[in-house]
């Protein structure tokens, strides 16, 4: 056994960074670190790996200093302990290998080029669906069937998932299951692609786009077979899933849009980090901006971004949408008993909710992380 426990696999960027992957887990590191990782994963013990550092780098160090220097390094990793999920309850559903198999029948879908050219075509389209089709009323006040939409929304979200796994599989050749979890309250579908991390950026960017690249093909094929059958359902379906999409990308809950901007810069823990450091501003504003880490920038204006994002839209959900916000509690109670009692094919969603829906999210998602830091700090103080 040597001295990590495992053994790591360094991929080389184009910056000359490497990314390690140990233990299913990702580091981006620079050539130094590399080096020492690499003596310690060769060693059984630490006289073994300050030899062997000294031999890759043609330069001396002591046993002694090169201890120490190793062990500061791994306690910056953390390996001993595994990284906590945001899910609860996770559970795959869909094993490694077997996903890897279906995925390959759909891994043509994502050649860049053709990538490109579908992605950018299926945004138009979905534009022009939601904002110039005449087909179906597009005040936003529709209904469909919410039975027959969780149940073909459960067969696209699947091929959504399908969609990470296959790009992920064609870029670098692995993948992970597919599995089910719990986030917040929400039953939510995962993939694992974190082998995405040993790909290039704009690999990573059509990894993470994949899902909802997916499903725009559904908004495609469910508005084609609704004009086709003249069912509205099918059509008012289509727009549905553009609602879907654009919640999935937008950046400030773990979704697609979360990990493509994680991925592309480089940072883990967005809403964490980002929400630090507008805090830190709020305490000190001139000591904030004395700092000349580009990355304390992305982060702050990442958090504003947010911040903005959450108040415009609670605004405009209360300034003109009140009634629908009033009228929710008494909406879902009324959809939960004609489920409770049978009444599934009169159970309809009206899509002016959706927006309804993300408010009251949004408000959970607030008020539990204030409760936290209320009630939480309190706890740790007195025990």
């Amino acid at each position: 056994m040597n001295l990590l426990g495992a053994q790591p696999i360094f991929t080389k960027k184009k910056n000359g960074n490497y990314v390690m992957e140990i233990d299913n887990r990702f580091f981006d590191i620079d050539e130094e670190v590399k080096t020492v990782m690499q003596a310690l994963s060769e060693a059984e013990n630490y006289a073994q790996a300050s030899n062997l550092y000294n031999k890759f780098t043609r330069e001396f160090y002591s046993e002694e200093d090169f201890t120490f220097y190793s062990t500061e390094l791994l306690k910056r990793f953390d390996l001993k302990n595994k990284k906590k999920s945001f899910l609860l309850f996770e559970k795959i559903l869909i094993p490694e290998k077997a996903a890897g198999k279906i995925a390959q029948l759909i891994a043509f879908l994502f050649n860049p080029t053709f990538f490109w050219i579908a992605f950018t075509s299926l945004i138009l389209f979905s534009i022009y669906n939601i904002f110039f089709d005449n087909n179906t009323n597009t005040s936003g006040n529709f209904s469909v069937s919410i039975i027959y939409t969780f149940a073909l929304y459960f067969v696209t979200i699947i091929f959504h998932e399908f969609g990470h796994v296959a790009a992920c599989r064609k870029f670098t050749g692995k993948n992970g299951g597919i599995g089910f979890g719990i986030y917040i309250l929400y039953p939510v579908f995962y993939s694992n692609i974190s082998a995405v991390w040993h790909a290039t950026k704009q690999q990573k960017i059509i990894a993470n786009l994949a899902g909802i690249y997916m499903q725009l093909w559904f908004v495609l094929a469910f508005y084609l077979l609704g004009r086709y059958t003249g069912n509205s359902f099918f059509t008012a379906f289509s727009k549905v899933m553009v609602f879907m999409c654009f919640m999935q990308i937008l950046p400030f809950i773990r979704s697609d849009g979360y990990w493509l901007l994680s991925d592309l810069t480089g940072v883990a823990n967005l809403l964490e980090k980002s929400g630090k450091k507008v805090n830190e501003f709020l305490k000190n504003p001139t000591a904030f901006f004395k700092t000349k880490d580009y990355i304390d920038y992305y982060l702050f204006l990442y958090g504003v971004f947010n911040l903005l994002f959450v108040i415009s839209f609670a605004y405009f959900e209360i300034r003109y949408n009140y009634v629908a916000i009033l009228d929710y509690p008494f909406y879902i109670w009324d959809l939960s008993q004609q489920f409770l009692n049978g009444n599934w094919h009169k159970i309809e969603f009206d899509v002016k909710y959706f927006s309804v829906t993300l408010f009251y999210y949004i408000i959970y998602s607030y008020g539990k992380q204030i409760f936290q830091k209320i009630f939480g700090y309190s706890a740790e103080k007195t025990s």
